[in-house]
């Protein structure tokens, strides 16, 4: 993401994920990533991991798994409880700073939401969380290969939140702005964590890669409008420790409803439109309940 467009007060968020189109991509290890992507000149200024299972687990997919991501469990775990969540109240805009606060947040995270997977009938493990630097493949062992152009993946083997930390550390860039857009990207890749833990990411993975380029764009958009949708009823959940609230709020929600495929410069309809971006992250963060998040038995409308 360009220090411009930053500096106007827009990040547009746009998420790939590495296996859509038939991409010849490893089924055990898929990559969920973040590109950022060119803002709209009308915006506002502003390989699955093997998981244990409780006892209890039973999940849908024993006689049909496509329906997994349709009746999760997760959906009547309830709402997202407001855990003790202490965050400093600026970024340190050096990758040891910005790695303090991610791990900080993904703590909350997991204060928050594992009570809720518990009821859904599994086990959530802590993601690990590193940073990279965009064009250096190499550069740490977590996050080798990072996709092209991103932001932010999640990798699923080894269940790793990664982030291009430079993209946080401009010091001409608007930090209100940018500790908001960092909230959100972490909230967006701890959604891809959850999706994993309860199978919805494996289902996508494993059922729907062989299908035309229009069912699995679809299927893409579904997935990735989740990981919004439950990344917001975290952010939702707890809007006072975030500072969520007031002219705060207001940017995230013109971040959020300015989030779409309308700005990929490829023009590749993955992600879904900014109006429907919008319409699930402030839905989720309006409830707080991750039953606000099904995207997989929406309309096609709602997924666009």
């Amino acid at each position: 993401m360009s220090a411009t467009a930053k500096g106007a007060g827009l990040a547009i968020i746009a998420v790939l994920v590495a296996v859509v189109a038939g991409a010849a991509t490893h089924p055990a290890a898929p990559a969920v990533a973040e590109s950022a992507v060119t803002p709209a000149p009308t915006a506002p200024t502003a390989t699955a991991s093997a998981k244990p299972r409780s006892a209890t687990s039973a999940s849908p997919s024993t006689n049909d798994p496509t329906l997994v991501p349709i009746k999760s469990g997760l959906y009547k775990a309830g709402r997202v409880p407001a855990v003790s969540c202490k965050l400093p109240s600026k970024l340190v805009r050096t990758r040891a700073g910005l790695l303090a606060y991610a791990r900080l947040m993904v703590g909350c995270m997991q204060r928050a939401w594992t009570p809720l997977v518990v009821r859904a009938g599994f086990y959530l493990p802590t993601p690990r969380i590193d940073a990279y630097v965009e064009g250096k493949p190499t550069g740490t062992q977590l996050c080798d290969n990072p996709p092209r152009h991103t932001d932010a993946f999640y990798r699923s083997s080894g269940s790793v939140i990664c982030f291009e930390w430079q993209e946080y550390a401009d010091p001409d860039s608007d930090p209100v702005w940018d500790l908001i857009d960092f909230q959100e990207m972490l909230a967006h890749e701890y959604g891809h964590h959850l999706q994993d833990t309860v199978d919805i990411l494996r289902t996508y993975v494993f059922v729907h890669a062989g299908g035309s380029e229009a069912v699995q764009l679809e299927d893409e958009r579904r997935l990735e409008l989740q990981a919004s949708c439950l990344g917001a009823a975290f952010l939702g959940a707890h809007k006072r420790s975030l500072r969520l609230t007031g002219g705060r709020l207001d940017l995230w929600e013109d971040m959020v409803k300015y989030t779409g495929d309308e700005y990929n410069p490829d023009n590749i309809r993955d992600h879904g439109s900014r109006k429907n971006h919008g319409y699930w992250s402030l839905r989720a963060f309006a409830s707080t309940n991750p039953s606000s998040c099904n995207t997989f038995s929406a309309p096609a409308k709602r997924v666009s």
